[in-house]
C-alpha cells in the first residue's frame, strides 16, 4: 500500500463496532469479531473458544467477510497478525454510501429501514 492509498483510507471515519463476523477463504469460514469499520476498510479479530488462534490469512489475500447486521463485504488483506486481519474493501461509490448507512444503523442499533 502506498502512502497516498493509506492516507486516502484514513480520511474515512472509522467506527469502533463489535459484531460477529466470518472471514471466508475458499470454502472455509473463520469466526471472529469485527473491531472497527469504515467505508474503505475493516479490522477483524479472530476468536476461538479454545483460545488457540490459527490465522490462515496473509497480506494480499482476497477474502469475503460476512458481518452480522451489515452483510457480505469483499476486500484485500493489507495487514495480518496472529489474531487480527485488516482489509481494504473492494467497493464502489454507490455501495460505499449504502455501507456507511449500514455502519451507522448497526452502530446506533437500528435497522436501515427505520432510517428511511
Amino acid at each position: 500500500m502506498t502512502n497516498s492509498e493509506e492516507n486516502e483510507s484514513r480520511h474515512r471515519v472509522r467506527v469502533d463496532l463489535s459484531k460477529l463476523a466470518f472471514a471466508k477463504k475458499g470454502d472455509r469460514a473463520h469466526g471472529g469479531l469485527l473491531k472497527n469499520i469504515s467505508a474503505s476498510g475493516l479490522s477483524l479479530e479472530f476468536v476461538y473458544p479454545t483460545g488457540e488462534v490459527n490465522n490462515p490469512f496473509a497480506e494480499g489475500d482476497f477474502v469475503e467477510v460476512e458481518i452480522d447486521q451489515i452483510g457480505a463485504l469483499k476486500g484485500t488483506i493489507i495487514r495480518s497478525t496472529e489474531k487480527v486481519i485488516a482489509l481494504k474493501l473492494d467497493i464502489n461509490t454507490k455501495d460505499e454510501e449504502e455501507l456507511i448507512a449500514q455502519i451507522m444503523a448497526a452502530s446506533n442499533q437500528i435497522s436501515v429501514e427505520e432510517e428511511n
